[in-house]
């Protein structure tokens, strides 16, 4: 930078360049050094490798709609917009709101710097319910995964029961590579450790540490904690875009569990 000033200060002296045109040239190369600065972490923040899946279409048969008790004060409801996870009238969850809570992914996993890379060739995420039921403990949704053409059909069931002190959303699609949940965004999604960073989330994708117990990878304002899984396959986390969590996991089965109390605030 200095030789460069030099050289426009002697070009100036000789009346080649003027003085307003060096601190206009010096001006934009500071705007655009920080620029790049700014700008390139974020980008490789972004850049590891999970990809970005959006929720299609949701439809919802007039029979599946409606509040289906799991005991001991838990629900679980499904509106024309989504699922609701509540104790009483308590929000645990929200699915995604006014799209698919669930998409099916073909695809691969690589390895790059260290880390999986997704390599999706066909993302399935338009869902219809067509159907609920009862299997002892545990209520039951039955429907199709379909592709924009209605070319791609894929059956999927989604179990929603009580589990010790949680709700579990076991999501199954056989035919899938992966399994995408979309949850509604909260404010304060915060990382719980070793699982995820102990820090905010928003605007970031993680892959999450592997494990060989279930333990709670984040917390958020309605104070439950929110467990990934199965556990022993890949899975991530996608906070990017505005309105959604993405929970991925590689695996024809995708599971969240919820705490089914939050947790008391914290003093100030």
């Amino acid at each position: 930078m200095g030789r460069v000033w030099e050289s426009l200060r002697a070009r100036n002296r000789a009346g080649e360049v003027s003085l307003s045109m060096v601190a206009l040239v010096l001006s934009l190369t500071a705007a655009l050094g920080l620029g790049l600065t700014t700008w390139l972490p974020q980008a490789l923040a972004r850049d590891i490798g999970i990809a970005d899946i959006e929720p299609g279409l949701l439809e919802v048969a007039q029979g599946a709609r409606g509040v289906q008790s799991l005991g001991a004060g838990l629900s679980v409801t499904l509106y024309d917009r989504g699922f609701r996870l509540a104790r009483s009238s308590t929000v645990l969850a929200d699915t995604v709101s006014r799209g698919s809570p669930v998409s099916a992914v073909m695809g691969t996993l690589s390895e790059v710097d260290d880390h999986p890379r997704e390599e999706v060739t066909t993302a399935v995420s338009n869902l219809r319910i067509d159907a609920v039921v009862r299997e002892a403990d545990t209520v039951v949704y039955t429907g199709v995964l379909f592709d924009d053409d209605h070319t791609l059909t894929l059956p999927m069931r989604i179990e929603f029961a009580q589990v010790g002190p949680q709700i579990r959303m076991d999501v199954n699609v056989p035919d899938a590579d992966a399994v995408v949940v979309h949850l509604d965004w909260r404010p304060a999604t915060t990382g719980i450790a070793p699982v995820l960073p102990e820090r905010n989330l928003k605007e970031r994708a993680y892959w999450v540490e592997p494990a060989v117990v279930v333990q709670p990878a984040f917390t958020w304002v309605l104070g439950t904690d929110v467990s990934i899984g199965p556990i022993g396959v890949p899975r991530a986390v996608d906070l990017r875009q505005d309105g959604r969590i993405a929970i991925h996991a590689w695996a024809p089965r995708g599971v969240v569990t919820v705490t089914d109390t939050p947790r008391p605030p914290v003093p100030d």
